[in-house]
């Protein structure tokens, strides 16, 4: 278990970034999955939820293209773009092109953003609270079928140096970290 920070002067909050390949879709393009990660995540750390979680599958922008080739019916033009848009709006309303969520905290906020088509996502969790990046790590795993991940956690600091912590999978550990 990674130590918290206590009382240190410098110490201004902990952010966790992780980037995650899975095996599979489990999980990945399911927004009831997104909001009980967020929301469980934020009772097991002890975070304020300030807002509960907001998650959106995409394509959530569809609707606004939609809305412009109905008006553009509307007034009356035709032509074939037109309903070759259509057509191309109805199917991608049907694809899998992942979900963002996030959660705003009292001490700051968790997101993750999926790609679908390629079994991926990333997370981020900073707070000005500590909290234990190996319970939030396990936690977050835990909801999909990993096949690999790294990621950093960062001890946030104010007149001092950070403090980086390079964590992943074995394959990813191997990899070579530098840092300037």
């Amino acid at each position: 278990m990674t130590q918290l920070i206590q009382d240190s002067e410098a110490f201004v909050g902990r952010h966790l970034l992780l980037d995650v390949q899975t095996s599979s879709g489990r999980g990945i393009n399911e927004p009831p999955t997104m909001y009980a990660l967020l929301e469980g995540l934020s009772r097991i750390l002890d975070m304020t939820l300030v807002y509960p979680p907001l998650v959106a599958r995409f394509p959530f922008s569809a609707s606004e293209l939609s809305r412009f080739v109905g008006s553009l019916k509307d007034e009356g033009v035709q032509a074939k773009a037109i309903s070759t848009m259509e057509s191309l709006l109805a199917k991608r309303n049907d694809e899998d092109a992942g979900v963002s969520g996030i959660t705003v905290w009292l001490e700051s906020h968790a997101a993750i953003h999926t790609w679908t088509e390629e079994n991926f996502f990333s997370f981020d969790a900073y707070s000005c609270k500590d909290f234990d990046p190996d319970k939030a790590l396990e936690y977050v795993l835990s909801y999909f079928d990993v096949q690999s991940y790294n990621g950093l956690d960062i001890i946030r600091t104010i007149h001092a140096p950070q403090q980086v912590r390079v964590i992943g999978s074995a394959e990813h550990l191997s990899a070579e970290v530098t840092t300037d």
